[in-house]
């Protein structure tokens, strides 16, 4: 996990946990007859146990105060948010005892499938318009120091209710949860392959992505002109044949302290033809830190460095 540096980053970084239980939830309860009770109960669980007494909490006992004491009418969106929290917890005890049943009875109600549809929209719904709409208006009344207590206040609360590593805890347990019901979201899977192509080639960046043996296997812009030259033949091919032997000792170097974690990323910028040109190198990586590759990406920023002062309009 990335270092929580604000208020926010601790709210979104709690919503982003509550979101991927909420797929996993909805997931195991569209099993219906087959569905596993315990495992609907832990994930209960922790939208009890983390995303209403701390998450919640965090909000309507200093968040919520705060952004009232600093001006939002008392009936405005603060009042929405606590009414549709008071909502969550009346759904989830209801469908915690149908799933208490179930277990006892092995007996599937058909209302549970409702109930849980119902609850999920809920509080997906909550989550955007506080990610979107709450938050973003409480930081234009908030002052960098109300930031700075909130997250203080936020940090003592969790510790108080979880210890010193409480989130991490709860962050582990949804990672094992999707690494054993294979609920992890795969927004890919809902696009077509040509689909996926033609919105990388869309972009105006140009990637290639060499495998954890350092072969060559993908490079978008394949029909386009590109700032490098790249050809078919380079696809199957080690990425140290595609380099000049002048820069292969770089590359060598690069790719080793990305396969024994002492790098992440390499970037490099140069003037070419009329272009200024960056290339960044990142590793890719599994949940587990596990070293898959690399992804190359080149991009023409001259037309960014001659920006100046805004554009708000289309």
């Amino acid at each position: 996990m990335e270092t929580i540096q604000s208020y926010l980053d601790n709210l979104i970084n709690d919503h982003t946990l509550i979101e991927r239980a909420l797929v996993m939830f909805e997931k195991e309860i569209a099993k219906g007859e087959q569905m596993n009770p315990d495992i609907a109960l832990s994930l209960i669980t922790f939208l009890e146990d983390y995303g209403d007494e701390c998450h919640n909490q965090k909000e309507e006992q200093f968040y919520f105060p705060l952004l009232l004491e600093r001006g939002l009418p008392p009936m405005g969106p603060v009042a929405v948010m606590l009414e549709e929290h008071k909502s969550e917890r009346n759904y989830l005890s209801e469908i915690k005892q149908m799933i208490a049943k179930f277990k006892i009875n092995n007996t599937f109600n058909p209302q549970l499938t409702e109930t849980t549809a119902e609850y999920v929209e809920l509080t997906k719904n909550h989550i955007w318009k506080e990610n979107d709409i709450l938050y973003p208006m409480g930081k234009r009344i908030l002052s960098t120091q109300d930031g700075v207590d909130l997250l203080h206040k936020f940090e003592e609360f969790t510790f108080s209710r979880f210890g010193q590593d409480g989130y991490m805890r709860y962050s582990d347990m949804i990672d094992a949860f999707e690494h054993q019901t294979g609920g992890k979201v795969n927004m890919l899977a809902g696009l077509q392959l040509d689909v996926i192509t033609n919105m990388l080639d869309a972009l105006p960046v140009e990637l290639s992505f060499v495998d954890e043996n350092d072969i060559v296997r993908f490079y978008t812009h394949q029909n386009k002109k590109k700032i490098f030259h790249r050809s078919l033949s380079v696809i199957g091919r080690t990425v140290q044949k595609c380099h000049p032997e002048k820069s292969v000792h770089m590359v060598n170097k690069i790719l080793a302290e990305m396969k024994e974690g002492s790098r992440d990323k390499a970037d490099f910028w140069i003037n070419f033809d009329s272009m200024f040109v960056h290339i960044s190198y990142y590793a890719v990586r599994d949940d587990k830190g596990n070293y898959q590759g690399c992804v190359e990406m080149v991009h023409d920023i001259k037309p960014y460095r001659d920006l100046e002062g805004e554009k708000r309009l289309l």
